[in-house]
């Protein structure tokens, strides 16, 4: 396994949109976002922490899952040779999923309306797994108890700081595949109903997982991302 020895992990967000004055009414409607402007774009913030970056760019609108390393080369060179492409910051992996990746990062505190989790969406998990291994030096661990390897932990030095979902059918058609963000919120069905007033579109109605209660939204730009009220939250 041809692996950066400090393994990178997900620690933020951000959503690259060609409306940024409709993404940010959406977020502020739906999440209570407050923004301080920057050159190309926004930093949001929920309940005053900073929860994520918002950047004019070409459409259709989509939500990056941000990967802090402190070997920026090291673990770009990891991820060509496990076959991504990497172009600027970009990392494009074979199956059709991308991240950003950056030095320098400061990790995203989780909370209320502020990314929580970081969860890889494909039809082919041991693709997946041995990708996040050789390219992120990530180990995918199964959950105690699981009944099969449909779900798995992406975890670094035994930590876990992502998830790997083997998505069904009809979520293999509804979920893009690659990086999904997950917003802590306090009532999911709530966002649900509010989302398409705002303009957005509901994917995946509310429903209760292992990892608490979800659901999936399109905002009007069409980037998708997932809200969740953790269990025991």
């Amino acid at each position: 396994m041809n692996a950066p020895r400090t393994s990178p992990v997900p620690v933020g967000a951000e959503l690259v949109t060609n409306d940024l004055d409709a993404s940010r009414t959406f977020y502020r409607e739906l999440l209570g976002w407050t923004y301080t402007p920057s050159a190309d774009g926004c930093a949001a913030s929920a309940d005053g922490l900073p929860a994520a970056v918002l950047r004019s760019g070409p459409a259709p609108a989509r939500w990056w899952t941000l990967f802090g390393s402190a070997d920026v080369p090291a673990v770009e060179a990891a991820a060509a040779r496990a076959g991504a492409r990497v172009t600027g910051d970009e990392v494009h992996d074979p199956l059709g999923g991308r991240f950003r990746l950056r030095a320098g990062l400061t990790p995203v505190i989780p909370g209320p309306g502020r990314p929580c989790w970081y969860e890889y969406m494909t039809t082919d998990p041991d693709a997946a797994d041995r990708f996040h291994a050789d390219a992120l030096g990530l180990r995918a661990d199964l959950p105690p108890g699981a009944p099969d390897d449909s779900y798995a932990l992406l975890t670094a030095d035994g930590v876990p700081v992502a998830g790997r979902l083997a998505t069904p059918p009809p979520l293999d058609t509804l979920l893009p595949a690659g990086w999904m963000l997950y917003l802590a919120v306090a009532d999911p069905d709530d966002i649900a109903e509010r989302a398409p007033e705002q303009g957005g579109r509901l994917l995946v109605p509310p429903r209760d997982v292992v990892t608490g209660r979800v659901c999936a939204i399109a905002d009007p730009g069409g980037a998708v991302f997932t809200v969740i009220r953790p269990a025991g939250g």
